[in-house]
């Protein structure tokens, strides 16, 4: 052990007397930074994420360079049998050594995690998973990269060449799939084989020992060839009975890693693990409850999260005993008995694009009832998606919702969303129409529920009608304010007149200001002038789109649009709150049109409560009392709005996620609106609204990786030279006193 250390010591003095050493790692520092802050767009408003899995997937594509290089610096160490040391001893102690110095600009970059805590919300259980495996990574790469060292020891840079472009295959092989049409046994190699796929589950928050024994047993493995061919240049013979034995141990404990592992999940949101919540209703279960996934080989080739989907729907079966789970290969013309269609991905092959209909299903069968999960692809509400279904197995209970529109727009026009959402969510929805209005709120009673969107054009009998029912028991969401706003055009506000719902509402704690809500926290539009070539676009911050920051009530934020703010009182509880920097806009005094109240055009109106002469403060947007919830926001599941700040590629449907909660919440299951907050890891930089402290923010972030760390490694750099250069004489010196 002693001269294991020496050895040890030795290599690590070497690279801190090595130039290389430190090019290499501020390159590290570089590339990774740049990687997840630009390339990633991070700094981009709507894009920047406080997801981890960016940075350490970009550490693999730097260690493919940096790692053959700092190997090539103990190369002499390496290859030198006279160090009286054993062949296993030396290649161990000295792949320790380099990974020490490959880990060690990995290590400051602990700085981007902690930058990023500044903008939002990290996951600290990712944060310390993804470091773990990046060790663990970082060493098996170092093992495969000493072993072609051993292996071409007569050149010295053919051992660089074939280490990088090794490297680089057996890091990205698992992506041969997406990209070339292979069979089942190749694309299992391929995966096995692949570094960065075991890395994955790391990435998300989650230590899985199957991964872990993978990266040691292989690691291992590497050494032991690399004494082999040690021996094998130095012409010495390896006892046959060792090599077998070792063998045989490295499949014995290949084979027992997979039968027998652990996966513990570190993640903030407990993501991949079952709550107690799921388990409880679990347990209620009086009958077999059967459990089957079907998947498209496909979709297992080119997504990884699938396993999660795999690995979860496992852990849910053996956390109860009437549970049982079954994995089924995608039949298409078996899922269309199951009303289950299939999704199209697209698919590139060599230089071709192809579209593949692929499936992901799940088919929960109880007693003579059945219900399906039609498609999913990670595990981000799958937990909510069974837990809602078997509760409905257990209760025989349906949840009913009945929707309503009172500001006399269509609900299959401004609202489609609403329905398909609540119908994937698990609740029975039906639409009521001028002539289906009245007979059912008539007939409402405690056990029902109804969604309300606007008041303005309710008749008087259907308002009455309405809030004789919700004094019956009848829960009631409604989004709505005293304002009318023409959001197909100019975005005209005008006060509703002989609003009686309004009144009541005012009567039952929901106070509402005669203002609008505006707030540095806002939505940016994006304004077209000009067609084709001649476009010209300008983005403005529009302050009366007010983008609801990360709140106990709403994890993933929302977006209110021409909200009026509430002054509950009485028992109504406030929900959803607009940053400490809001202000009101007053409608205006000298205003002679009704149409005309307030200041919407978007390069007009003042950005700041400073610019308005305004006061900043706080604004309740939301409550809750026994059986309202209220939203100052009669456009807030609009599709029209839904579409303003959706991206191309991904909708915006945060509001509809609060909505189902609140749902939920008004009927007394609040332990399935837990699962609705679970399912939503949070990942928006939340934490910084205003312009000028996220920009500072920024400065600091490109500064301090940039430009400070790339100093505090040249800093080192210089230090070990001054301090090799005047310790002799210093010696010297003091030995003659």
């Amino acid at each position: 052990m002693k001269k294991f250390r020496v050895l040890y010591k030795t290599a690590l003095f070497s690279y801190l007397i090595d130039p290389l050493f430190y090019v290499t790692s501020i390159l590290t520092i570089l590339f990774c930074s740049f990687r997840f802050f630009f390339a990633g767009k991070f700094f981009v408003a709507g894009f920047g994420s406080t997801n981890l899995r960016p940075f350490f997937n970009a550490i693999p594509y730097i260690s493919t360079i940096a790692i053959p290089l700092l190997v090539l610096r103990v190369r002499p160490l390496l290859l030198d049998d006279s160090i009286p040391v054993s062949p296993f001893n030396r290649f161990l102690s000295l792949n320790c050594a380099v990974c020490t110095a490959v880990f060690l600009p990995v290590i400051l970059l602990v700085s981007v995690p902690l930058c990023v805590s500044f903008f939002g919300t990290v996951d600290i259980g990712q944060c310390f998973s993804g470091f773990f495996g990046i060790f663990f990574f970082l060493f098996l790469s170092i093992s495969l990269t000493g072993l072609l060292f051993a292996v071409f020891f007569h050149s010295f840079i053919l051992p660089i060449i074939i280490s990088v472009v090794v490297l680089a295959c057996v890091n990205f092989l698992h992506l041969v799939p997406l990209y070339f049409k292979t069979n089942s046994f190749f694309t299992f190699l391929c995966q096995e084989f692949s570094f960065a796929w075991h890395f994955d589950s790391f990435g998300k928050g989650i230590l899985d020992s199957r991964n872990c024994a993978y990266y040691v047993l292989f690691s291992f493995l590497l050494i032991l060839l690399s004494v082999l061919f040690e021996y094998k240049r130095l012409g010495k013979k390896s006892s046959k009975f060792t090599s077998l034995l070792f063998a045989l141990i490295f499949i014995f404990l290949s084979l027992s890693s997979k039968n027998l592992y652990f996966r513990l999940d570190l993640s903030q949101a407990k993501q991949f693990s079952v709550s107690q919540t799921s388990k409880l209703v679990l347990s209620e279960l009086e009958h077999p409850l059967r459990i089957t996934y079907f998947r498209s080989k496909e979709l297992k080739d080119l997504y990884p999260q699938t396993e999660d989907v795999a690995q979860f729907l496992s852990s849910y079966a053996h956390s109860e005993k009437n549970v049982t789970l079954a994995f089924k290969k995608a039949e298409p013309e078996k899922l269309k008995n199951f009303g289950i269609q299939g999704q199209q991905i697209r698919r590139e092959v060599g230089s071709k694009t192809e579209f593949v209909t692929v499936y992901s299903a799940i088919l929960l069968q109880y007693l003579e009832e059945s219900a399906v999960i039609p498609f999913t692809l990670s595990t981000n509400t799958l937990e909510y998606d069974l837990t809602q279904r078997v509760q409905q197995f257990v209760t025989q209970k349906t949840r009913k919702v009945y929707l309503l529109c009172g500001n006399g727009r269509d609900i299959s026009e401004s609202y489609l969303y609403v329905a398909p959402w609540l119908t994937s969510r698990g609740f029975e929805v039906e639409e009521l129409t001028d002539f289906t209005a009245v007979p059912v709120l008539q007939g409402l009673s405690a056990d029902d529920e109804i969604a309300l969107f606007g008041t303005k054009n309710l008749t008087d009998e259907e308002s009455f009608l309405l809030q004789n029912a919700v004094e019956r028991g009848t829960k009631l969401f409604v989004a709505t304010s005293p304002f009318h706003t023409t959001i197909e055009d100019e975005w005209k506000i005008s006060k509703n007149q002989s609003d009686s719902f309004i009144s009541y509402l005012n009567g039952k704690g929901f106070a509402f200001g005669n203002a609008l809500v505006e707030d540095i926290s806002c939505y940016p539009l994006t304004m077209e002038s000009g067609e084709g070539s001649t476009a010209e676009y300008a983005t403005v911050n529009y302050p009366l789109w007010v983008v609801l920051q990360s709140q106990k009530e709403a994890k993933q934020g929302a977006t209110v649009f021409f909200a009026s703010p509430l002054f509950p009182y009485g028992n109504v509880e406030p929900l959803l709150y607009t940053t400490n920097l809001a202000w009101l806009q007053n409608p205006a005094k000298d205003s002679s049109l009704n149409d005309d109240l307030f200041l919407t055009n978007p390069f007009l109106i003042p950005k700041t409560a400073q610019a308005s002469d305004s006061e900043v403060a706080q604004f309740i947007v939301a409550g809750r009392s026994k059986n309202i919830s209220l939203v100052s926001d009669q456009f807030f599941l609009s599709s029209l709005m839904t579409g303003f700040i959706s991206g191309e590629s991904s909708g915006d449907f945060r509001n509809y996620d609060y909505f189902v909660k609140e749902l939920f919440m008004l009927r007394g299951e609040e332990a399935l609106a837990s699962l609705m907050q679970k399912s939503a890891p949070i990942t928006a930089l939340h934490k910084l609204v205003s312009e000028e402290e996220f920009s500072a923010q920024k400065t600091k972030t490109i500064v301090g990786h940039f430009v400070a760390l790339p100093i505090v490694i040249l800093l080192i750099f210089v230090g070990v030279q001054l301090k090799r250069r005047y310790s002799v004489p210093f010696k010297n010196a003091t030995a003659s006193a």
